[in-house]
């Protein structure tokens, strides 16, 4: 889940990915999210819709 340019939430738990985002320059907001997994959620299932400036 994107929230803002290069900025990312994602499951700590990947790690192979989140070694990749991180070596793209990505700061990564890691959650542990074992509860959502076991209904199928992703980061974006308990999100709630925001406002932002544009860019």
């Amino acid at each position: 889940l994107t929230i803002a340019p290069g900025v990312v939430v994602v499951y700590d738990r990947n790690t192979v990915t989140n070694k990749k985002l991180e070596e793209y320059g990505l700061r990564l907001i890691k959650i542990r999210g074992s509860e959502l997994v076991r209904g199928r959620g992703g980061p974006r299932c308990m999100s709630m819709p925001f406002e932002r400036e544009e860019l």
